[in-house]
């Protein structure tokens, strides 16, 4: 996996991280993909896995076909994965607009407040 430091972006939080991360992304692949992440700010991770050690996001992101490891600001790291190629979507992607941009994530290393936007229920499940 291709590991890139962006510590000269000054950012203030994780949605300013986060696009600035899927802006770099998509300059490097065609369809990025985000597998993975964490906020050392807030001390928050995706996918949230119960009973694993703190660095579980991290191994969950390389064992999920991640190819690119982008670290913002020192503070923030995001795993993406290429979507180029599949044949069909996907179910388990969402896709996402901030600001004009859009970008897909799977949907455990969505934040709440995307699920939220998206539909899903607290706890889990889509609404509708």
């Amino acid at each position: 996996m291709q590991r890139i430091a962006l510590a000269d972006n000054n950012v203030n939080d994780f949605v300013q991280a986060r696009r600035t991360a899927v802006g770099k992304a998509g300059e490097m692949l065609a369809r990025p993909v985000i597998v993975a992440w964490k906020d050392d700010r807030s001390g928050k991770s995706a996918p949230e896995i119960p009973g694993g050690k703190a660095e579980r996001w991290h191994d969950y992101g390389e064992s999920n076909d991640g190819v690119l490891e982008l670290e913002v600001a020192n503070d923030y790291h995001f795993i993406f994965t290429e979507a180029e190629g599949f044949d069909e979507p996907d179910m388990n992607l969402a896709t996402l607009d901030d600001n004009g941009t859009r970008f897909m994530c799977l949907n455990n290393a969505c934040t709440e407040e995307d699920k939220e936007k998206l539909g899903y229920f607290p706890g889990g499940g889509l609404g509708g």
